[in-house]
């Protein structure tokens, strides 16, 4: 038996290498950062707890949206975070409308998680600079920026913080002094286009060694999760999976 919120080991290098033969800098550079970023888990989730505890809400409402960003100075990948609470849309079953408030933001680099001012739920340089190709083979011919079309590129995505990302951790022990990871991954999916920006979040011990594995498992223990919802085509909701 498998849990289908969860990704073993095989499939997120697939979605990596799937991600690297997607997604590149102008003249189909491969050669960026933050393409997997590490943070303590402790960092992000202390800042669950007081958002939660801040805002008297309960954990199973709390989602994280992950904006994609991309830092031309620094030539890396970021993510902006964006916790907010979800409630459950009363016609559409399975479906969870975001609340933007309350709210806290914050900024994720590797090895940095920081409060920020900035809120906004796109990022103009992630479009500006980066590429998308669904051919064997990048080059000119075969890409197109992403700024060209901003109605079909992934912009962010939504997690579940209790049934997902906190469920991942306690299936796997709840590791001390653990890293949370966010590894830039593509699958293909029914979107507007095949080959998505998508994001498996993943555990590493504190030795370093990520907590990943081929065994079929019903829960998260050794796995990564991955079941999040994509804007586009999904913006401003969680769809929960039936």
């Amino acid at each position: 038996m498998s849990n289908l919120m969860s990704v073993t080991l095989d499939s997120f290098n697939n979605s990596r290498k799937n991600f690297k033969q997607r997604y590149f800098l102008s003249g189909c550079n491969t050669v960026f950062g933050g393409q997997d970023i590490q943070v303590s888990w402790s960092s992000i989730a202390s800042a669950v707890s007081d958002f939660i505890s801040s805002n008297n809400v309960p954990a199973a409402t709390v989602a994280l949206r992950f904006v994609y960003c991309y830092d031309a100075t620094t030539n890396e990948l970021y993510l902006r975070l964006q916790i907010c609470t979800m409630t459950a849309d009363p016609l559409i079953p399975n479906q969870y409308n975001l609340n933007a408030s309350p709210t806290a933001w914050y900024e994720i680099r590797n090895g940095s998680f920081a409060s920020t001012t900035s809120t906004q739920l796109s990022d103009d340089d992630y479009f500006n600079y980066f590429y998308y190709c669904n051919a064997a083979a990048c080059s000119a011919a075969t890409v197109q920026n992403l700024a060209a079309d901003t109605t079909i590129y992934a912009k962010n995505i939504v997690f579940p913080w209790k049934a997902e990302i906190l469920q991942m951790y306690a299936d796997n022990s709840s590791p001390a002094n653990a890293g949370i990871c966010f590894g830039a991954c593509s699958f293909q999916a029914a979107t507007p286009i095949d080959f998505p920006h998508s994001l498996v979040i993943y555990l590493r011990d504190d030795t370093g060694n990520a907590l990943l594995d081929n065994t079929p498992t019903d829960t998260f223990e050794m796995k990564g999760a991955d079941y999040g919802t994509l804007c586009p085509s999904r913006c401003n909701v969680y769809i929960l999976l039936s």
